[in-house]
């Protein structure tokens, strides 16, 4: 990098924002993986990062990107399961961290934020004024609004519940990799018909362009009604999903699964009784109290047609807040009680295939000789046939063997998702997945993605290397 390129990116954004410090550095470019930087091999470190306040600085760096031809990659949170947070080429990381602003505007019927809110503090804001964000990654208290809109995720929620997160955006204002900014959408409550450039954006694994103003409509919170059941094998909890939707029941917002070990060390640590078996567990919504209510009888009554141990309404929030903490700390716990760390890919099933899907995870760790040995834990989001095998990597294994944990897992995950024609609906597409897009959807997909991305981007700046050649 041109020595003098610091300089102008400190002239945009001022030397406080703008950084070459080797930590700051290394802290921009790690991510949740469990195996460590690789600077010689692997891993290259980018120039700088800087920390831009709005779109015009934004612009301005993209254009001193493409001058000097230096990559550019926004970063939030770097919670990114898919490799993506790791820059393939020494670049620029863009973070969006200053980027924070919400503004609530009742008048219109929505409200504009920057990029890098999190999700936890959006959320709050928001039941605050007697509104819903519909969307909840378990790594919510990290994780931004611009990684959520790159994937287009709403995490835990069921889709068939409330659907995604670019049902709700109105309309976005993007820099585009050449420095021009964009305005998409509309300012009124009904979407655009036709053609929308916000779709480009919200789901476009950040290729396209760089979010810098989200415009979501405000959806007012409804009542919420808790239940759990415990049945003796994860099987039978499959065949009550399977029942819920072929019969018509209401889709609840949430519904979470976890084996019986799983459940046993996060009901321990929440304080809870241990559970007698599996767990799946459930939050459905309703315009009253009553309906909600309603709403989680009707699922209460397809588990029972499957013989569960037990089953009840959590009328009690006190109860239920344990019972979800459990879920949202489990990787936490499962990582204290074996003092290691997490991996585990993304297996969607279809529904007919949900309980030969759950049967064959239970023998996850027999897929691949690297899995012996190592803790192994089934959860995941049930309602939406989503379910994450958890390996806990003992932190003394040498980087290799992490890294061909990882590897494996991802094999795993490829073949599955292949064999039940599904894909990953909460992580992104590309990065470790690029294998994948091109078995899943063809060669000639994965081209167009790429001539897609030349029209917004010609000279490559952006993500430069997420996608292979």
């Amino acid at each position: 990098m041109h020595s003098n390129v610091y300089e102008k990116i400190k002239d945009i954004v001022g030397e406080r924002n703008v950084s070459d410090n080797y930590f700051e550095l290394i802290n921009n470019t790690l991510d949740a993986y469990p195996y460590e930087l690789d600077l010689e091999s692997h891993e290259k470190l980018p120039y700088l990062v800087v920390k831009p306040k709005d779109e015009k600085e934004v612009s301005a760096i993209f254009k001193v990107a493409n001058s000097e031809d230096i990559p550019v990659y926004p970063r939030g949170s770097g919670t990114s399961l898919t490799g993506s947070a790791r820059a393939p080429e020494r670049g620029i990381i863009l973070s969006t961290s200053r980027m924070k602003f919400v503004d609530i505007d009742r008048d219109y019927g929505y409200f504009e934020c920057g990029p890098g809110i999190t999700v936890n503090s959006l959320d709050l804001l928001l039941a605050k004024e007697g509104f819903f964000l519909p969307v909840y990654p378990g790594s919510k208290v990290v994780a931004t609004m611009g990684g959520m809109m790159s994937n287009n995720t709403s995490g835990h929620i069921i889709d068939a519940c409330i659907g995604k997160p670019a049902d709700y955006v109105l309309g976005l204002t993007v820099v585009l990799p050449t420095g021009e900014v964009l305005e998409t959408g509309s300012k009124a409550l009904r979407k655009p018909a036709g053609t929308d450039l916000t779709k480009f954006f919200v789901g476009g694994d950040g290729l396209m362009g760089i979010v810098t103003r989200i415009r979501m409509r405000l959806v007012p919170a409804k009542e919420k009604a808790f239940a759990i059941a415990y049945f003796e094998n994860a099987e039978s909890i499959a065949r009550a999903v399977v029942r819920m939707y072929r019969e018509k029941a209401p889709a609840p917002l949430f519904m979470e699964f976890m084996d019986k070990a799983t459940a046993t060390i996060g009901f321990e640590h929440a304080g809870l009784p241990a559970p007698p078996g599996c767990a799946i567990f459930f939050a459905s919504l309703g315009g009253t109290k009553d309906e909600a209510s309603r709403n989680v009888q009707s699922l209460l009554e397809v588990m029972k047609k499957e013989n569960p141990i037990s089953m009840e309404e959590i009328r009690d929030l006190a109860v239920w807040t344990k019972i979800w903490t459990a879920r949202e700390v489990i990787i936490a716990s499962l990582m204290q009680r074996h003092n290691g760390q997490f991996t585990g890919p993304e297996i969607v099933s279809n529904l007919p295939g949900l309980v030969e899907c759950i049967k064959e995870l239970e023998h996850y760790v027999d897929k691949k000789p690297v899995f012996k040995g190592i803790p192994f834990y089934l959860l995941g989001h049930i309602g939406a046939l989503t379910f994450h095998p958890t390996l806990i990597v003992p932190k003394d294994l040498d980087n290799e063997t992490k890294r061909k944990i990882i590897t494996a897992g991802l094999e795993v995950e490829s073949e599955m998702n292949l064999r039940f024609g599904t894909c990953g609906g909460e992580w992104g597409q590309f990065a470790k997945r690029n294998t994948f897009f091109k078995q899943r959807y063809g060669d000639k997909a994965y081209d167009l993605v790429k001539q897609v991305k030349r029209v917004f981007d010609p000279n490559n700046i952006l993500n430069r290397g997420l996608l292979s050649p």
